[in-house]
Parts: structure tokens; C-alpha cells; sequence
């Protein structure tokens, strides 16, 4: 709905990265971190959704981590900022 009907020049999305949870202690396999999460991607599964929103509403997109980054497991959240094409 965001990028169809309101189409604004900047969209900001962040989802926590799902490969950095292995990392918090106690954690089980396959559990959201919080409650309230209805979801959370890995970096590939994220940036292949926001790369096809961003093909089929005419954006641009780039990544961004969130947090310090670990060597095999990324931050523990990522950005996407889609920015609407002239």
C-alpha cells in the first residue's frame, strides 16, 4: 500500500536480521526475538523482497546495517531505504 497509494520519495523499512539471533544466549532456533514480531528475515530473504517492491513501484533501494556488525552473522537488524525514481 506504502509504495502503490502514498508513493512518497523515501521509505524507510527495518527488520531484525534473523541470522543474528543464533547469537543471543538462550535463544531457541526459530523464535522471534519479541512478542510482537510478526516476522524476521535473514539479509538475502530481505533484500530479494525489497529489491522486487522496489522493481515493481519504481524505486531505487539501498542497504543498510543496523548495530555492530558480526563476521558471519551481519548486524542484528537491517535497513532498506527506497527512494522513488524521477
Amino acid at each position: 500500500m506504502v509504495f502503490a497509494a502514498a508513493a512518497p520519495g523515501k521509505v524507510f523499512v527495518t527488520t531484525p536480521n534473523r541470522e543474528y539471533n543464533v547469537l543471543f544466549e538462550g535463544m531457541k532456533p526459530g523464535t522471534l526475538r519479541h512478542g510482537d514480531h510478526r516476522f524476521e528475515w535473514t539479509r538475502a530473504e530481505f533484500q530479494d523482497w525489497a529489491e522486487r517492491v522496489a522493481a515493481a513501484h519504481g524505486y531505487t533501494v539501498s542497504f543498510e546495517p543496523l548495530g555492530e556488525e558480526h563476521p558471519e552473522h551481519g548486524a542484528p537488524s537491517q535497513m532498506a531505504v527506497f527512494e522513488r525514481e524521477s
